[in-house]
């Protein structure tokens, strides 16, 4: 080996730190990558609906009209009720204005999802349908689910489960929780389902002889019985035969605004602010019988 070529060995080479800079690069990009692509892009579309409020100082609620969880005064517009009571008290511990969007029980969730509001405040049943579409807030109330409407007089049905019989209709609003408990427990019975804004139109139903027992919410059944006590009767009211949860209704991934709402609530049980609304709107405690 001459000088020359053992000069060329030894003689340091100017690329290689390039090149050690170089892989561990690529070893560097290869640990992070992964994270980087399985964590969820934070854009425009990401921003929080708690960011928007904040910044336009209004917060848009969402309505359809329950009684007495919002009320519309048909000679004045103004609207009434517990839910009512519930979002101008966040509203205005947060310091905002509130502004109220018409819905309907078809359109609220697509309402929703397009951003036409930013939260229902009306207690939505909190369903695994639904849960698929929306997120709620942990529940505010409860609401007793299948209670009956029977003619005057009719005697047959003392407890739910006398439903289950052939021969026995049995009417609900279709898409209502009601359709789901008597699909699922009441098999033996003839079920029809009817697509109604009016649940009154329901008991019609057993008033005129086309079904024998009409099945909606606890405070719908007793409200109408009430009212009509010549002609109809409650029946499986107390307790109801189930109790759906219920809470605000918000989009799918917001938990800034979720924790928000969580918040609020979980502040007005402390404050006793939700058991004042349920006495002044003569609504039972916020928690089924079952839980008590």
């Amino acid at each position: 080996m001459t000088d020359e070529t053992l000069t060329d060995v030894t003689k340091p080479k100017p690329w290689l730190p390039i090149i050690a800079i170089v892989s561990l690069i690529i070893a560097i990009l290869a640990l992070i990558l992964p994270a980087i692509r399985d964590k969820p892009t934070a854009g425009p579309t990401e921003r929080s609906t708690l960011d928007r409020i904040a910044a336009t100082g209004t917060l848009r609620v969402g309505y359809e009209g329950y009684p007495p969880y919002t009320i519309k005064d048909p000679a004045t517009g103004k609207l009434s009720g517990l839910s009512v009571d519930l979002a101008e008290y966040i509203a205005r511990e947060a310091g905002w204005k509130l502004e109220w969007i018409k819905t309907s029980p078809d359109t609220k969730i697509p309402d929703l999802q397009a951003g036409k509001f930013d939260v229902m405040t009306e207690p939505i049943f909190r369903t695994i349908p639904r849960a698929t579409r929306v997120t709620f807030s942990r529940p505010y109330a409860y609401f007793g689910d299948a209670a009956g409407i029977v003619k005057k007089g009719d005697s047959r049905f003392k407890v739910v489960d006398d439903l289950n019989k052939r021969g026995v209709t049995i009417v609900v609003r279709q898409g209502y929780t009601d359709q789901a408990f008597a699909a699922d427990n009441l098999p033996a019975a003839s079920l029809r389902a009817l697509k109604v804004d009016d649940v009154s139109q329901l008991f019609l139903e057993v008033i005129t002889g086309k079904a024998d027992v009409a099945l909606a919410d606890l405070e719908q059944v007793k409200a109408f019985a009430a009212k009509h006590a010549t002609e109809v009767e409650a029946r499986f009211v107390d307790p109801a035969p189930s109790y759906i949860p219920a809470g605000l209704m918000l989009k799918q991934g917001d938990f800034t605004f979720y924790n928000f709402l969580n918040s609020s609530l979980e502040y007005m049980e402390a404050n006793s602010v939700l058991t004042r609304l349920n006495r002044k709107y003569g609504l039972a405690p916020s928690l089924p019988p079952t839980v008590r």
